[in-house]
């Protein structure tokens, strides 16, 4: 099982009759990594097209993505288990798009990287979000549970920060419930940081959302092994992250809480120029707030 295609149907791509050259441009550039793609020109009609169509062109459902604007395709595309983009046309009358995984109102913002990611969500892969030199950070699934007890079993690692439960049932009920929830509805999240040359999980790292002073505040977290400490890749990965906050969030600023006690985090906050405004108590602890204005990152 891999994304393979893209499949849609003329009839629903068009507007003014003819297709966007944004669309154009889109698809035609999609076999730089290698997709193929399959524009049918038939009108779009009947119970059973998508299936037909699969066949006809031997594809498997598990492979592709539909491109759709009608409630009709994309019904059909949720039974064969195609994951699914739904195209607000405006020529497309009293469509719900109920079916549709996420939908688009143009395609500006939409290329190769958009499509696998919806592919992904739709048959449950992690994200791989960010690279940078040494590692790489990608959503975690419920088959890390293992390395993340490992991780957090290491010296001094849940010094600053909430363990996991002991209970390994209450981890995995939470830790699905962060992944249906925060990852799909979000877009992000705490991730794991992952060495890039052993493919090991060497610390966790992120942003979150979190309500401060009765506003919701995107809030970065980081943890590093104690074994990769003082070697740079804090500020390697948070780097990268501030980036991405500046680059896809809407968000004029990033957070920190940190304890007064946490010399190693509040050090490497200054490296990345965040700001001391002030001291807050947090769940019946005193933290310091520091800020990274994205504005001028």
């Amino acid at each position: 099982m891999g994304f393979l295609y893209v499949i849609a149907w003329k009839s629903e791509l068009e507007t003014g009759g003819k297709v966007d050259s944004l669309i154009e441009e889109l698809l035609s550039g999609l076999h730089k990594y290698n997709i193929r793609v399959f524009v049918e020109k038939n009108k779009e009609k009947g119970k059973d097209i998508v299936k037909q169509a699969l066949k006809e062109h031997g594809l498997k459902p598990e492979d592709g993505l539909l491109l759709a604007a009608s409630d009709n395709l994309l019904q059909q595309a949720e039974e064969t288990g195609l994951a699914t983009i739904g195209f607000l046309n405006p020529e497309w009358k009293n469509q719900t798009y109920r079916k549709a995984q996420i939908l688009v109102e143009g395609f500006e913002e939409v290329d190769f990287y958009f499509l696998e990611r919806i592919y992904n969500r739709k048959h449950h892969i992690p994200w791989r979000v960010i690279d940078t030199k040494r590692c790489y950070l990608r959503e975690m699934t419920m088959d890390d549970l293992d390395d993340l007890y490992a991780l957090y079993a290491g010296e001094g690692m849940t010094e600053f920060m909430e363990p996991l439960y002991e209970d390994r049932e209450e981890e995995a009920a939470y830790t699905k419930a962060y992944i249906d929830n925060q990852y799909y509805y979000y877009g992000y999240g705490m991730w794991l940081v992952i060495d890039r040359e052993t493919n090991k999980l060497i610390g966790r790292a992120g942003l979150d959302n979190h309500e401060i002073h009765g506003k919701i505040e995107l809030e970065m977290g980081y943890a590093i092994a104690k074994e990769k400490q003082r070697q740079g890749y804090g500020f390697e990965v948070c780097s990268a992250i501030l980036t991405f906050a500046k680059e896809f969030l809407e968000f004029e600023r990033v957070n920190c809480l940190v304890e007064k006690e946490n010399e190693a985090s509040i050090r490497l906050l200054q490296k990345l120029e965040f700001s001391r405004i002030e001291e807050m108590n947090l769940d019946g602890k005193k933290m310091q707030r520091y800020v990274r204005h994205l504005t001028t990152f």
